[in-house]
C-alpha cells in the first residue's frame, strides 16, 4: 500500500512540475510575444501598441504632444525599385529620427514606427500644438539634409508631419492619434510639412458630422439651389458661358456661400453625392436654356477629392441623363488638385478630355503649380486667381504677372480666364493683354436661374432668337 502511494504522490508531483514548467513556457512565450508586438522587427523603433503603453499614463499624469509623420512619395520606392529597397529606406528614416530627437535638433521625445512609411514621436510633458511646430520642422530639415539611397539609388526625402497636443486636442491615445492624423493628411493636401490639428476642419468632429447630416437632408429636401455667373469674352461683347456655384438656403440662417458648408463636404464621402446633384442640376437647366436659344457652355466646380475613378462615372451620367453635348461641359479642378497628386490629376484629365469634356486649371496662381508643370496636364483652360486680378491696374507687378501668364498660356494652346473683375479699368486692361474670356461683379453676380436669363435679356447677350445683341459698357 505504501508502494502504491509513494507511487501516486510521485505521479503529483510530476504532473504538477510539468504543469508549472508548461505555465512558465506560456508566460515566456507570451512575453516574447509581448515584447515582439512593443518592437518593430525592422526599424527597432517601438511599435503603435508600444506608443500606447507609452502615453497612455502620461496623458493621465501631465500631457504630452503627438507628432505623426508619413513620407513623401515612398510608394514610388517600393514600386520602383521593391520592396527591399523600400524597408532599407526605413531603416535610415528611423535612424535618422532617432539622431534628430536625441541630437538636440528636433522635439525632446521618443520615436515610433506605427506601419508602412508612418513614424511618431511623443514628447512628454504639458505643451501645445503650436509649440510643436519648430520642432517638428526641425525634424522634416533632418529628412531634407539626409545622406538617403535605396538599391545605391540617391533620394531626396520629404515628409508631412502632423501635430495634436492633450489635454486640448484629445484625451486619450485613441483620440490623440487620430487628430494627429487628421492634420497629417491636411499638411498633405496642402503640401504644408506641418500643420495643426484644427478641430473645426475635422471631417470627423462632432460639430462637422451634425453640419454634414444638415447637407445631406438640404439635397433631399431641395435646400441647395445653383447660382449661374456668366462668362463673357475678353471684349465683353459676347456672352461665353456660365459658371455654376451651389448655395444653400438655409430655412433658418438664410442663403450660405460655399465656404460655409462645402469645407467639411469636400473632406468626407457626400462630396461625390453633391458633385453630382450640381452638375446634373447646371446641365438640365443649361437644356432649359438651349431649348430656349441660349447655346452656352456650363462649367463645374469639382474638388480634389473627386479626381477619381468615380468622376467619369458622374460625368458620363450627367450627360446621358441630360442629353448635353460633351464639348460645351467645363469642369474646373483648383490648382491644388494639381498639386497634390500630379499623376492622378493627369490620367483624370486625359480620361475626361478623350471623353470629349474640357478641363480648366482653377485659382491659377494661388498654390505653386507652374506653367512648365502644366505642359504634362491635358487641359484646355486656365483661370486666374482673382488676388492677381483685383489689383491689376493698381499693382504693376500684377500686370507682369497677369501677362506674363497669358503669354505664356496661349504659347501652350490654352484658352485664358480671369475671374474676379470688379472694375472697368481692369476689364480694359485684360482685354489689352489679349486675355480670353472675363468672368467678375463688374458684369454680374452668380444669379439664380430666372434672374440669370433676365440679364442675359437686358444686356442682349442671348444672340439671335433670345434678344438683339448688344456691347457690354466697357470702358474706352
Amino acid at each position: 500500500m505504501d508502494a502504491v502511494w509513494t507511487a501516486w504522490a510521485a505521479t503529483v508531483v510530476v504532473t504538477v512540475a510539468a504543469v508549472v514548467a508548461l505555465a512558465v513556457l506560456v508566460r515566456q512565450r507570451d512575453r516574447a510575444r509581448l515584447d515582439a508586438a512593443r518592437t518593430d522587427p525592422l526599424t527597432g523603433l517601438g511599435t503603435r501598441r508600444a506608443l500606447a503603453e507609452h502615453l497612455e499614463p502620461l496623458l493621465q499624469r501631465e500631457g504630452a504632444g503627438l507628432l505623426l509623420l508619413d513620407l513623401d512619395g515612398f510608394r514610388e520606392v517600393n514600386d520602383s525599385l521593391g520592396h527591399a529597397a523600400g524597408d532599407d529606406l526605413l531603416v535610415q528614416v528611423a535612424d535618422a529620427l532617432v539622431r534628430t530627437v536625441r541630437g538636440g535638433g528636433g522635439p525632446a521625445g521618443r520615436v515610433f514606427r506605427l506601419g508602412g512609411d508612418e513614424f511618431a514621436v511623443v514628447v512628454p510633458g504639458p505643451c501645445a500644438a503650436q509649440d510643436l511646430e519648430v520642432p517638428a520642422k526641425r525634424l522634416l530639415a533632418g529628412l531634407s539634409v539626409g545622406a538617403f539611397h535605396a538599391d545605391t539609388v540617391p533620394l531626396d526625402l520629404s515628409g508631412s508631419i502632423g501635430l495634436a497636443a492633450a489635454p486640448a486636442d484629445g484625451r486619450s491615445v485613441g483620440e490623440l492619434l487620430q487628430h494627429a492624423d487628421v492634420a497629417m493628411y491636411a499638411a498633405k493636401r496642402g503640401r504644408l510639412g506641418v500643420a495643426r490639428y484644427d478641430r473645426a476642419t475635422d471631417p470627423h468632429s462632432a460639430a462637422n458630422l451634425e453640419l454634414l447630416g444638415q447637407v445631406r437632408r438640404a439635397m433631399e429636401d431641395d435646400q441647395l439651389v445653383v447660382h449661374y455667373q456668366p462668362k463673357v469674352s475678353g471684349d465683353g461683347a459676347r456672352l461665353l458661358g456660365f459658371e455654376a456655384l451651389v448655395r444653400w438656403d438655409h430655412p433658418e440662417r438664410g442663403l450660405l456661400a460655399p465656404a460655409e458648408f462645402l469645407p467639411p463636404v469636400e473632406r468626407s464621402h457626400l462630396v461625390h453625392a453633391l458633385t453630382r446633384w450640381v452638375m446634373i442640376t447646371a446641365l438640365q437647366q443649361a437644356a432649359r436654356w438651349r431649348a430656349q436659344g441660349l447655346t452656352t457652355s456650363m462649367a463645374v466646380n469639382v474638388s480634389a477629392a473627386t479626381l477619381d475613378a468615380g468622376l467619369l462615372g458622374i460625368v458620363e451620367e450627367a450627360l446621358a441623363l441630360t442629353r448635353w453635348p460633351a464639348a460645351d461641359l467645363v469642369l474646373e479642378i483648383t490648382e491644388t488638385a494639381v498639386i497634390e497628386d500630379p499623376e492622378g490629376a493627369r490620367r483624370t484629365v486625359q480620361a475626361l478630355r478623350e471623353r470629349g469634356v474640357r478641363v480648366a486649371v482653377d485659382d491659377f496662381g494661388a498654390g505653386s503649380t507652374s506653367l512648365g508643370h502644366l505642359r504634362g496636364l491635358p487641359v484646355h483652360e486656365l483661370k486666374i486667381d482673382r488676388q492677381f486680378v483685383a489689383e491689376l491696374t493698381a499693382h504693376p507687378e500684377d500686370e507682369v504677372i497677369v501677362s506674363s501668364v497669358i503669354a505664356l498660356a496661349h504659347r501652350l494652346g490654352l484658352t485664358v480666364v480671369a475671374e474676379g473683375v470688379e472694375t472697368v479699368a481692369a476689364a480694359d486692361r485684360l482685354n489689352a493683354l489679349g486675355c480670353d474670356e472675363l468672368q467678375g461683379f463688374f458684369f454680374a453676380r452668380p444669379l439664380p436661374a430666372d434672374q440669370a436669363m433676365a440679364w442675359v435679356r437686358a444686356e442682349g447677350m442671348g444672340g439671335p432668337g433670345v434678344d438683339t445683341p448688344l456691347v457690354v459698357p466697357v470702358a474706352e
